[in-house]
Parts: structure tokens; C-alpha cells; sequence
């Protein structure tokens, strides 16, 4: 951070007149509440299941497809030779490794390696376990004759199934489903290396500038006139007593019964859902924003909240994005070594990976890479900045947004990576003095997530 981007930088129009005398009060009211709510919901994450075993898992089957395509020799340096044997190791280590679904997956996998007995094995006990389809399958593989009933969703295995009954079926993976495999497979391993490398050579270059003495100076740093108090009341009360606790209790009946009435498909129903609570989880501190507000006087040049739209935000928003990514890879490389075992995952992950409907999947873009950035960044850097750098400097407000912007997505086990990712966003907030720039560098973070997920979930 440039030496400039200290407290004499940070400026904004002082209150004429002191908070309310019940906003202290209220303020660490709320302040007790949330953090009774936050530290449970944090020590309950830890018993949600993560996503890494279902990322693991669909590489893995990624891989073993892209082994069975005419692409696989000159894919072989992403490593994928031998990914049927790691994805058989990896299913039997898995925590439902008896479940029937992964039964017949371990069974066709065995059949590919040769191991007839093993695989007998398992079909019978998934026959006796499973749903219908599942005994149909197990029963058909057991015994091959004809076509079943229904292939199993995911390409690898509706692969392996077409192999191991040798009947040609419309379903069955087609040449073009091997070469977008592999296309896919190309995707998602050079598009985070070519960004780490590329935000690498950034975050050299930015520490050569500091160095010699060549970043610009920040602009000044202006936000909304608000008291300590009045900040701990937005982010206390508005955001999570009311934001997250309170009105989704009143409104989720009554969002649930809409979406129960409409004709969307079930997983349409789950995503609109999703985002219509998240949306209304914005509306108390919105409310109370506009409230403690009204009647400042006169806004700085640029708004309260310094949105300063402008053709400079697109590329300080994809610059901020290559920035960030060495750095949150490395702390979520961390977490791994670390803590291997962390639950906790965000449950939208696992809903974007699993989905195959489109509206549901439009509907969580729409959440993830539009709504969601728009208001945290809002919150932490539009409002909580400024406020604390006004008083402790601009370090310190850089430092403390990114921390509770890493405990509100309530996930210990995710906390870290999200903390690199809160402070390059401050810093971007710091330097370029654009809102919107922060902004639009959270979407493309969210849309970079999003992608991959797609990828290996299509």
C-alpha cells in the first residue's frame, strides 16, 4: 500500500451534529446479538459438508472421460493418465463409499480396470439398496441385455455403462462430447494458471513501483458522514440482526408459498428463492443507510458512496481480479495443508455444480455476479471504509472491512482465502477512489468462480 494511502488522505465532511442518543445504545445491542448469531452460525459451518470432495470428484471424472477421447495423448501433460485408478481410490475413501449411487460408480469403474469380482460385488449390494433405476442398472450390468432404462446423468459414467453393455444408445457420450471434455478439461486448468501467473507479474510490478517511489498517489478517500456508532448500527442491526435473522423469518413463508404457486421446475424454485432472500436481506440496511443520512447536508463530489462511474472501472476491476488471484490460491492452499478435513462450504457451490436446469443456473449467476457484489460492496467498502478510515486511518479500514467481509459469508473454513480477497478489494477501493470498481472486480471474481463450476459440473 502506498505511503500516501494514510490517514492524511482520508477525508470526508465532518457531522454537524452528534448521533441520536438512542443509536449507542442500539448499536451495542445489536452488537451482543450479532455476535452471538455469527459465532454460532461459524461454529455450524464446520459441520456443513464441503464442496472440495464434490470438486475432487468431478475433475477426477473429468480426466477419466478425457482418458477414453482422441484428445487424451495431447492432453496427457495435464496429468490425467491413471485418473480412472485415483478416481476409484477416491470414491472408495469417500464418506458414502456404500451408498448405492457410488456402488455402481465404483462398479463401472472396476470394469473398466478389469476387476470383474470387485465389481459383481458392488452391483449386487447397490441392487439391494438403491432406488428402481439403481436395481435396474445394477440388475442390467449384472446380467447385459439390451438397453436400460435410463443412463446415469454424468458423461464418465454414462460412458463406462455404454461400454460395459456395448449397445449403442442415443444418450451414450458421442465424439463431440469427448472433444468438449477435453476442451473443458483445458479450460479449467490453464484459466487459473494463466491468472495467478498473470496477477503474479502484476503484484511484481506494483511492488517495484512502491519501491522506487512510482504508484500514484491515492485520491482523497470520501464515504458517508457517519459516527462509529451509527456504522456498528448499520452493520449490527441492519445487516445482521434484521438483515439476516429477522425479516427472512417474517418473509421466507410467504416467499416459499409464491414459489410453490409458480410453475418454475424445482430448481428454478430453489434459486429464485436464493435470490429473493438475499435481496431482502439488503432492505434493512439500505433502509437504515438513508435514514442516518438524510439531512448531512450536502453530499461530497461523486456521492455519499463514490460509485464515480467511468470507462477506468472495467479495466481497475479485471486488474484488482488478476491481483487477487495468487494470493487467495495461496491461502486456500494453505487452508488445505492445514486443515484438510474443513467443512463448511457455501451450499450455493454444491446447487451451481449439481444444477442442470438453466433458468435455476441464470438465476444464480444472476445472485452471485450482479446482486451479491453490488451490495457487500456497498457495505464494506462504500460504507464501513471511509467511516473507519476517517478516524483510524486508511490501513486499518482496509484491514478491518476485509475481515468482517470474510466472517459474514459464515464459513471458517473459507474465512482466509475470503480475507485476501476483502484486502485487494480495499486496496483497490484505496486506490482508484471507485466504488464501482470494487464492484465490478467482486462480479468478475464471482463469474471467474462461477465458470469453473460450470465447467466441471456441464
Amino acid at each position: 500500500m502506498h505511503p500516501a494511502a494514510s490517514a492524511e488522505r482520508v477525508t470526508t465532511s465532518e457531522g454537524k451534529r452528534p448521533p441520536a442518543p438512542w443509536i449507542p445504545l442500539l448499536a451495542w445491542l445489536s452488537l451482543v446479538l450479532a455476535v452471538v448469531i455469527w459465532g454460532a452460525s461459524l461454529l455450524q459451518s464446520l459441520e456443513r459438508a464441503s464442496v472440495g470432495d464434490a470438486l475432487q470428484t468431478r475433475q477426477l471424472e473429468l480426466e477419466a472421460l478425457v482418458q477414453q477421447s482422441p484428445a487424451a495423448a495431447t492432453l496427457a501433460p495435464l496429468g490425467i493418465d491413471g485418473a480412472d485408478q485415483r478416481l476409484l481410490e477416491h470414491l472408495e475413501a469417500l464418506p458414502d463409499s456404500g451408498s448405492a449411487p457410488v456402488l455402481i460408480e465404483r462398479a463401472l469403474l472396476e470394469q473398466h480396470l478389469g476387476r470383474q469380482e470387485a465389481a459383481r460385488r458392488h452391483l449386487a449390494t447397490a441392487r439391494d439398496l438403491g432406488d428402481r433405476d439403481q436395481r435396474d442398472l445394477s440388475r442390467q450390468l449384472l446380467a447385459p441385455a439390451g438397453q436400460p432404462q435410463r443412463l446415469p446423468a454424468r458423461p464418465l459414467y454414462r460412458q463406462l455403462v455404454c461400454a460395459g453393455l456395448a449397445q449403442p444408445d442415443p444418450a451414450c457420450p458421442t465424439a463431440a462430447d469427448l472433444r468438449g471434455a477435453a476442451l473443458r478439461l483445458l479450460l479449467i486448468n490453464l484459466l487459473p494458471l494463466l491468472g495467478v501467473l498473470g496477477g503474479s507479474a502484476l503484484a511484481l510490478r506494483l511492488l517495484w513501483q512502491v519501491r522506487r517511489g512510482r504508484l500514484p498517489a491515492p485520491p482523497p478517500l470520501l464515504g458517508p458522514d457517519l459516527a462509529p456508532s451509527e456504522l456498528l448500527l448499520i452493520l449490527a442491526g441492519g445487516f445482521v440482526v434484521a438483515g439476516q435473522i429477522i425479516l427472512p423469518l417474517l418473509l421466507q413463508p410467504t416467499v416459499q408459498r409464491a414459489m410453490e404457486a409458480s410453475r418454475l421446475a424445482p430448481a428454478a424454485k430453489d434459486a429464485a428463492e436464493v435470490m429473493v432472500l438475499y435481496g431482502v436481506t439488503s432492505l434493512p440496511t439500505l433502509g437504515l443507510l438513508m435514514l442516518l443520512l438524510r439531512g448531512r447536508g450536502p453530499a461530497p463530489e461523486g456521492g455519499w458512496l463514490q460509485w464515480r462511474p467511468s470507462p477506468l472501472c472495467l479495466p481497475q476491476g479485471l486488474r484488482g481480479l488478476l491481483l487477487s488471484l495468487p494470493a487467495v490460491a495461496l491461502c486456500g492452499w494453505l487452508v488445505e495443508q492445514l486443515w484438510p478435513e474443513a467443512g463448511g462450504s457455501n451450499p450455493l457451490l454444491q446447487q451451481v455444480l449439481d444444477s442442470r436446469d438453466h433458468l435455476a443456473l441464470a438465476l444464480l449467476a444472476l445472485t452471485a455476479v450482479v446482486v451479491a457484489p453490488l451490495f457487500e460492496e456497498l457495505l464494506f467498502r462504500g460504507v464501513m471504509l471511509p467511516v473507519i478510515g476517517r478516524r483510524w486511518g486508511a490501513v486499518p479500514a482496509v484491514v478491518a472491512s476485509a475481515v468482517v467481509f470474510a466472517l459474514a459469508h459464515l464459513s471458517l473454513s473459507e474465512a482466509l482465502p475470503l480475507l485476501a480477497l476483502g484486502l485487494v478489494l480495499g486496496w483497490l477501493r484505496l486506490q482508484t477512489g471507485r466504488l464501482l470498481s470494487c464492484t465490478l472486480m467482486h462480479g468478475f471474481w464471482n463469474g471467474f468462480t462461477f465458470l469453473n463450476l460450470l465447467l466441471l459440473g456441464s
